[in-house]
């Protein structure tokens, strides 16, 4: 049975603290922003929630003036997109091979 918490009050609150961002959001956001928003967070919901804290955050501190641009939302969507790409790059070390000199001068004439 997933969905359903054993505790009612535990899923009361979080309900109520859903409703308390959704309408945070929808302060800062203007509606094209919040529609944006929300067509990520159906298909990349963790990075959407981050974003939606970060934003969240930002209020809280007043780093927002006023409400926060479709376009605004898209460069911070990419900024985010970037830094994860940066995290998830995969870097090769290529180690070179040290040769002796006696292996340099080494003609194999010995083998046969």
């Amino acid at each position: 049975m997933s969905g359903f918490s054993a505790d009612p009050n535990q899923q009361a609150q979080k309900q109520e603290q859903d409703a308390q961002k959704a309408q945070i959001l929808k302060q800062i956001l203007t509606p094209e922003a919040l529609e944006r928003l929300g067509r990520v967070k159906i298909v990349k919901t963790a990075k959407a929630e981050a974003l939606e804290m970060k934003l969240i955050q930002m209020a809280m501190k007043g780093e927002i003036q006023k409400q926060v641009t479709e376009d605004v939302l898209i460069n911070m969507l990419e900024t985010a997109g970037a830094e994860d790409r940066e995290k998830s790059k995969v870097k090769f070390d290529r180690r070179r091979v040290v040769c002796d000199s006696d292996d340099s001068d080494d003609n194999d004439d010995d083998l046969m």
